[in-house]
C-alpha cells in the first residue's frame, strides 16, 4: 500500500456563479471539476467537484449559484483555506458578500483572492475591480490576502497563483486531531465489483482497512473494505485526508450527504444542539424566538427552530446563546462551525459554534445553563471535561463515560482528569473504578445534606436523624447511593455528621431533646425488653400494655432504635442491644469450639423459638459475625 504524508490540505473555492471557478481549477490542474452531465450542459457547477492539486492537496470546487449554497456550505465546512474568486467583468456581486460571510461563519482564517477573466476588461477597469474587491474584503479574514489577476483562457497569472498557493500550503498547519475518527459524508456512489463508496474529509482520528465503524445518524454498523486517497489505495486515512472509503454492510440508498462515518460509541445523533449564534448585520431584521431555520453543520442541512436562551430578541450584529430544536437528528462535535439560513427565502443570516452537540431540552434564561455554555464556548479540552463533571451533580462519572460525553480518547481523558485532580477541581471517589466528581458539586452536596439535617432537627427535636434513603430522596431521587454514602463518610470523618448504628444520619453537634415524659417512657420500654430477653414484644404489643399515650410510645421507640438501644434484627424482630451482644458472644464462643452451628443448635443455645433466632442469625450474617454455608453457619470475617 502507498503511504501518504500526515499533512493533507483541502482547499475550497468560493465566489459568484459564472465567475470562472471551475475554469480556474482546470487551468491550475488540467482537470475539469464539473463531473455531472447537468453541469456540462448548463455550464455551471451544481454540486461539489473534487480535483487533486498535488499528492497531498485537494481542491473542492463548490457551486456559486444561490440555489446551491447548501452544497457550498457542505464543501466549505471542511477546508483549510479558500481561493476566493471574483470575475473582472462582473466585479463584486451580492453573492460574493454572502459567500464571504459563510466562510467567516465557518471559521475559515486564510485564503487567496483571485480575479479571473482579466483578458475581458481594460487595464483601468481591472484596477477599479481590484479596489472594489479590497473594499469588500476590508475587516475580513481576507483583508491582507494576496490578490492575483488571471486569465483562465490565456493562462496569464496562473504561474503566480501556483506560487502563492504553494507558499500558503507550506504555511498551513495540519488539522487538530481530537483522536476519535469522524468523517462527514459529502459523496456516495457505487463502484461495480466493489459496492458502496462514501467520500469526505476526515475531521478527526484515523480509520484503517478492517475497522468496524458506525454510520450515523442511523447507528448502523459497517466495515471498511478499502480506502483511497488521491486515487491511491492506502491502509489508513488520517485527520485532514480527503478519503474515499469502500464500505461493507450498507447500500448507497441507505446513505445521504450529511451522514457521518465515525468510531463507534462516541458520537450520538441529537435533536437538541446548544450553540452560540452570531446574527449578521446584513440579516436586516431581528431574529425572533422559535423561528424556523435551515441549519448547515458539517455536510448536512437540517430544519429546526431556534430557542434564544439569553435574549428575548436577537438584533443584527449581536450574539446569543441558543438551542436548536431539530426536525431530524444531527451528528456533530464540540466546536463545530455552522451556518443558519432563513427557511424562505433562503438567505444566510448567521452562524457560530456548536457548544453541546448532545444537549437536552432547555428553557430560556436559565442562568446556570447560560453560564455553563459561556465557559464551554472556549472549547478547551480541560474546560470541557471539567464542565462535563460539573454538569453531572447526581452521578460520579467513569473515565469511559467522560470520554463518550466529550468525544475524546480515553488516554487523553486520563491526563485531563489527573490535571484537574492536581488542581483540586475534581476528586476521585474510587481509583479502582475510576469514579470522578467535581469538587464544587461535592461542596454543594455537603451543604444540602447539612441544610436537610438542620431542617429535620428543627422540626423533630426528639428525632435522632434521617435515614440515608430519606436523605437521598430529599436531595434528588436520581442521586447515586454510592456517592451519598462516600460523602457521608467524609463528613463523619470531618465531624460534621454522625451515622447511628441503625443507619440514621444526624448533625454532629445535635443533641436529642429528651424531656421527663419521654425519658420515663424509654425506661418503661427498656425494662420490658430486658425482661422479655429473646422473646421480645413487637410494636403492637407495646401499645397494648397501656404504658402511656401512643405518640409518646412512638417517639420513645423510634429514639431507642435510632440510638441503638434497641436493635432491629429484621422481619419485625426487635431486641435490646444487651441481648444482641450477649447472643453474639454465645454464638462466637460456640463456633470457636465447634466450627459450625445449625439454626436448631442456636435456638437451644438461647432457649428461644425459631421465629426469633433465624432473623438474628441473618442479622449476624450481614455484619460479618457468621457466614452461611448450606444449612450451617461458620465464623465470619469479623472474628477471623
Amino acid at each position: 500500500m502507498t503511504s501518504v504524508s500526515k499533512k493533507h490540505i483541502v482547499i475550497g473555492t468560493a465566489g459568484h456563479i459564472d465567475h470562472g471557478k471551475s475554469a480556474l481549477i482546470k487551468a491550475l490542474t488540467g482537470v475539469d471539476p464539473d463531473r455531472l452531465k447537468e453541469e456540462k450542459e448548463r455550464g455551471m457547477t451544481t454540486d461539489l467537484g473534487f480535483v487533486f492539486y498535488s499528492e497531498d492537496v485537494t481542491i473542492i470546487d463548490v457551486p456559486g449559484h444561490e440555489k446551491f449554497v447548501r452544497h457550498m456550505v457542505a464543501g466549505a465546512s471542511t477546508i483549510d483555506f479558500v481561493i476566493f474568486v471574483v470575475a473582472a467583468d462582473d466585479g463584486v456581486m451580492p453573492q460574493t458578500h454572502e459567500h464571504l460571510e459563510i466562510l467567516k461563519l465557518l471559521g475559515i482564517k486564510k485564503g487567496i483572492v483571485v480575479i479571473t477573466k482579466k483578458d475581458l476588461v481594460e487595464k483601468d477597469m481591472l484596477e477599479i475591480v481590484i479596489e472594489d474587491v479590497k473594499g469588500a474584503l476590508s475587516n475580513s479574514f481576507l483583508e491582507n490576502a494576496p490578490i492575483i489577476t488571471v486569465s483562465n483562457t490565456t493562462k496569464e497569472g496562473i504561474v503566480e497563483l501556483r506560487k502563492s498557493l504553494d507558499e500558503l500550503i507550506a504555511q498551513t498547519e495540519p488539522k487538530t486531531d481530537r483522536g476519535i475518527f469522524r468523517m462527514p459524508i459529502d459523496r456516495r456512489f457505487v463502484i461495480k465489483g466493489f459496492g458502496t463508496v462514501v467520500a469526505g474529509t476526515v475531521l478527526s482520528g484515523k480509520v484503517k482497512i478492517g475497522d468496524s465503524v458506525e454510520l450515523l445518524p442511523e447507528k448502523k454498523s459497517v466495515k471498511v473494505r478499502g480506502i483511497e486517497v488521491h486515487n491511491k489505495k492506502i491502509d489508513t486515512a488520517r485527520t485532514g485526508f480527503r478519503a474515499a472509503i469502500n464500505l461493507v454492510g450498507a447500500d448507497k440508498g441507505e446513505i445521504e450527504r450529511g451522514d457521518v462515518l465515525a468510531q463507534p460509541g462516541f458520537f450520538e445523533p441529537s435533536e437538541y444542539l446548544n450553540a452560540s449564534l452570531y446574527l449578521l448585520s446584513s440579516a436586516g431584521k431581528p431574529l425572533k424566538n422559535f423561528t424556523r431555520l435551515r441549519i448547515h453543520v458539517g455536510t448536512n442541512e437540517i430544519f429546526g427552530r431556534v430557542v434564544l436562551l439569553d435574549k428575548k430578541l436577537l438584533e443584527p450584529g449581536l450574539k446569543a446563546m441558543v438551542q436548536f430544536r431539530l426536525e431530524s437528528p444531527a451528528v456533530c462535535d464540540i466546536n463545530d462551525n455552522y451556518v443558519v439560513r432563513t427557511y424562505s427565502p433562503q438567505i444566510t443570516i448567521g452562524g457560530g459554534l456548536i457548544i453541546e452537540p448532545k444537549a437536552t431540552k432547555a428553557k430560556g434564561f436559565d442562568e446556570e445553563l447560560i453560564s455553563h455554555l459561556q465557559r464551554m464556548e472556549v472549547g478547551e479540552p480541560l474546560v470541557v471535561v471539567e464542565e462535563d463533571l460539573l454538569a453531572n451533580f447526581d452521578l460520579p462519572r467513569k473515565l469511559e463515560e467522560i470520554a463518550h460525553d466529550v468525544n475524546l480518547p480515553l488516554e487523553e481523558i486520563k491526563k485531563l482528569t489527573e490535571n484537574l485532580t492536581q488542581q483540586k477541581k475534581i476528586i476521585c471517589l474510587d481509583e479502582k473504578r475510576g469514579l470522578y466528581y467535581h469538587q464544587e458539586n461535592h461542596e454543594k452536596l455537603m451543604a444540602q445534606i447539612n441544610e436537610k439535617l438542620h431542617a429535620y432537627h428543627k422540626a423533630n427535636p426528639t428525632g435522632v436523624g434521617l435515614s440515608t434513603l430519606e436523605l437521598l430522596k430529599s436531595i434528588s431521587r436520581g442521586l447515586d447511593k454510592i456517592l451519598l454514602d462516600r460523602t457521608l463518610r467524609a463528613m463523619e470523618e470531618a465531624k460534621i455528621v454522625r451515622l447511628t448504628p441503625d443507619g440514621k444520619v444526624n448533625l454532629f453537634e445535635h443533641k436529642v431533646v429528651v424531656d421527663k415524659d419521654l425519658d420515663t417512657m424509654i425506661k418503661k420500654i427498656e425494662q420490658l425488653f430486658l425482661e422479655s430477653g429473646y422473646k421480645p414484644p413487637d410494636y403492637d404489643g407495646l401499645l397494648s400494655r397501656n404504658l402511656g399515650s401512643e405518640s409518646t410510645i412512638k417517639k420513645a421507640y423510634r429514639y431507642m432504635l435510632d440510638t441503638g438501644l434497641l436493635v432491629n434484627a429484621g422481619e419485625g424482630i426487635v431486641l435490646h442491644q444487651k441481648n444482641v451482644k450477649e447472643a453474639e458472644q454465645k454464638l462466637v464462643d460456640f463456633l470457636k469450639t465447634n466450627k459450625e452451628i445449625r439454626v436448631s443448635q442456636f435456638r437451644d443455645l438461647l432457649d428461644a423459638s425459631r421465629k426469633f433466632v433465624l432473623p438474628l442469625l441473618i442479622y449476624f450474617d450481614t455484619r460479618g459475625v457468621t457466614i452461611k454455608r448450606g444449612d450451617v453457619r461458620v465464623l465470619g470475617q469479623k472474628y477471623r
